[in-house]
């Protein structure tokens, strides 16, 4: 034969060498698709987990987990009511000016409100309070107190045809100007289907609204029967709670209620 014959492993050197000899780069096309497909996979291995995240703290903060307003407010204890009218006892109500205007007539009938909800409102809950920051006339604020106290025993004993209580409802308020810094008040409210109009005149003192003469009026309610029926009872007179005459017969009066 011509030639020497091949040695071991020659046969894959020649096929290696006739690979290398052959061997072509791929194509650009090829190169970019597989590194799209790196930054693809790659950019979903770091969003998952914060996709896990946002879904874990939407289970903790979601809408079913977070208590409404309407849970809280029923979840917090409710104020008692005596809670509730040692809060109207202690508020107070001012203007802006030295005399009420026709522009204080809002906080007039709020601060007239409060003291019907809180003189009702003592009489149906058998509480004591004071009315020291509605009523500044210590003839007037001795009268009220003796008052409730002998409309508290009526309740107690059903004594009284119409109803008392902390919340009323009120209807428009009439305003009358007297003079410059005096007003008189009409407030219709009621209780329970039980009609009621307090009257009152109301002036500012250091820009503090306070009540110089007040009047229910209601069927044989205390302040009817030592003051007078409502066709005869007025309220034009500041001074009335000064008269010390017409004050010492009110009380003599209040003395002979028998309950």
């Amino acid at each position: 034969m011509n030639g020497n014959p091949l040695a071991f492993g020659e046969g894959n050197v020649k096929g290696r060498i006739k690979n290398v000899l052959h061997y072509r780069k791929p194509k650009f096309w090829l190169f970019v698709f597989s590194i799209i497909i790196m930054l693809t996979v790659g950019i979903g291995l770091i969003a998952n987990p914060v996709i896990k995240g946002r879904d874990a703290l939407e289970q903790i903060t979601g809408s079913e987990n977070i208590p409404s307003a309407e849970e809280v407010s029923l979840a917090r204890p409710e104020k008692s009511a005596a809670e509730l009218l040692k809060d109207l006892a202690n508020q107070r109500f001012s203007i802006n000016g030295n005399h009420i205007s026709e522009d204080d007539q809002e906080t007039v009938a709020a601060f007239g409100k409060a003291f019907v909800n809180l003189y009702t409102g003592a009489v149906a809950e058998q509480e004591t309070v004071s009315f020291r920051n509605y009523i500044s006339n210590e003839n007037l604020l001795k009268y009220t107190n003796t008052m409730l106290e002998l409309e508290q025993r009526k309740e107690l004993k059903g004594a009284i045809r119409v109803h008392f209580g902390l919340e009323n409802e009120f209807q428009e308020a009439e305003f009358k100007k007297m003079d410059g810094n005096l007003y008189y008040v009409s407030l219709p409210f009621s209780n329970q289907g039980s009609g009621m109009n307090v009257k009152m005149l109301v002036q500012a003192e250091d820009k503090a609204l306070k009540i110089i003469d007040f009047y229910f009026g209601n069927k044989d309610g205390v302040d009817t029967i030592v003051t007078g029926h409502p066709a005869d009872r007025k309220l034009h007179d500041p001074k009335r709670w000064d008269d010390q005459v017409w004050v010492d017969g009110v009380f003599e009066k209040l003395e002979k209620i028998e309950i």
